[in-house]
């Protein structure tokens, strides 16, 4: 998945939204750190799909304060809640309601568009390797006409 706003990402672990997020979706289920990705992009609309090198990081964070717990199964580590993060959940509701439910406006807003900009860079990014230079020339004018297009209708 391409992350087409990567503005969107600093803005989450600057305000707590990651953390808060992540122990919302253990709150629901216990799960291995790429199930957590998973439930995370969707949970962001495809708007910031978290790496590993993002999650880990945290859900440690989370660990060594007391809100989760890592259990290793079947080879995987799988993450559960305490109710220590239980309490933080409780907590913290009032003070990221406000974003979170910004965030899924934002996002509801903003789907067919975020969709339309991942599939378009996924038919590039997979056919990347077939273009000859006319048919890259051909793309390049067509992006430079629809960036025309688009600073049009943003600064109308």
């Amino acid at each position: 998945m391409v992350d087409v706003f990567p503005f969107r990402r600093r803005a989450l672990f600057r305000r707590g939204v990651l953390p808060y997020t992540l122990l919302k979706a253990l709150d629901e289920r216990s799960m291995h750190g790429y199930e957590i990705i998973k439930v995370l992009t969707e949970e962001f609309g495809g708007f910031f799909q978290p790496s590993t090198g993002a999650i880990y990081p945290v859900l440690k964070t989370l660990e060594d304060k007391g809100y989760l717990r890592g259990e290793r199964k079947d080879g995987k580590m799988v993450y559960s809640i305490t109710p220590k993060g239980k309490e933080f959940l409780r907590e913290g509701e009032e003070r990221f309601k406000s974003i979170i439910e910004s965030r899924r406006a934002f996002i509801e807003e903003r789907k067919g568009l975020n969709r339309e900009l991942r599939n378009f860079a996924s038919l590039i990014r997979t056919n990347y390797s077939d273009l000859t230079p006319e048919k890259a020339e051909k793309i390049r004018q067509i992006l430079q006409e629809a960036r025309r297009k688009i600073t049009d209708v943003i600064f109308e």
